[in-house]
């Protein structure tokens, strides 16, 4: 959650012994219960929305094709922008930069 994995938690497990005192450690466990537990209410509504919209685009009949979800003007690159390292097909790059 939140790209928080073990190492990143032992580490500040580790960093909380060294700064804070024992006896503060059940105080400083439950704030951090509480504000870990109100961010997730706080969050869920929002990945909630999130999912339904992204379901309602999934399952949109109008948008089952790529080409279709483009806007107008939008596709492919020309064929001479897809080329990679060629500035342009007639010169090379130092013919066009040379001073």
């Amino acid at each position: 959650m939140f790209g928080i994995g073990w190492p990143d938690f032992l580490f500040i497990a580790i960093l909380l012994v060294l700064v804070v005192k024992p006896e503060e450690w059940p105080k400083v466990g439950r704030v951090a219960g509480k504000a870990l537990r109100t961010i997730r209410q706080q969050a869920a509504p929002v990945l909630q929305e999130f999912r339904s919209f992204s379901d309602d685009l999934l399952s949109d009949p109008k948008r089952s094709s790529r080409d279709e979800t483009l806007p107008e003007g939008w596709g492919p690159l020309p064929q001479s922008w897809q080329k990679g390292g060629e500035f342009l097909q007639d010169r090379s790059f130092d013919d066009h930069h040379a001073g």
